[in-house]
């Protein structure tokens, strides 16, 4: 009798227990430019892997690492700059563009605030965006300092294919 009672009860205790479903939005927001082959389509998470990966580039930028940028760039990158208008095709077979790009820095110092992988629904599209405080130390003794926003494009081959920037003063 003790172990029938304790089997209900078990039972009981198992059907009583509410399972609750929470549903979780898997895209949000939408690419809104007119005439786009992406107009319409929705933002969904992306990988760690791609935030690990953009991560590993920009440390490389930041200790003056040419020679690793250039193993984790695709040939060409499309290159828009913070602090120059236009767009760029950078050649990354070598490491002459971040080189002549840092040549007065003696050092340079990131703080982020955040790193984030995005992917747009139904597309090989990856990208990361990123913001952080740059602070470059020249040779001759000076320092800036700015606020950034950086979307980093990563194509098939896990490589980076673009760099958007945008530049502002620091806070710091």
């Amino acid at each position: 009798m003790k172990n029938i009672m304790l089997m209900l009860m078990a039972v009981f205790i198992i059907y009583s227990c509410e399972q609750e479903t929470v549903e979780v939005s898997k895209s949000a927001g939408e690419w809104m430019m007119q005439n786009s082959p992406n107009q319409g389509k929705k933002y969904v998470m992306g990988s760690d892997n791609d935030a690990d990966l953009v991560k590993e580039f920009m440390d490389a930028y930041e200790n003056m690492n040419a020679e690793k940028m250039v193993e984790m760039s695709a040939d060409i990158v499309k290159f828009h700059p913070g602090d120059v208008s236009g767009v760029f095709d950078v050649d990354m077979t070598n490491t002459d563009f971040i080189n002549e790009r840092q040549k007065d820095w003696d050092s340079i110092e990131r703080t982020y605030v955040f790193i984030m992988p995005i992917n747009m629904e139904d597309t090989s599209v990856r990208f990361v965006e990123t913001s952080f405080n740059e602070t470059t130390f020249s040779k001759d003794g000076t320092s800036e300092s700015k606020g950034v926003f950086e979307r980093l494009y990563i194509n098939e081959k896990n490589k980076i294919e673009r760099v958007v920037q945008w530049h502002r003063p620091s806070n710091q």
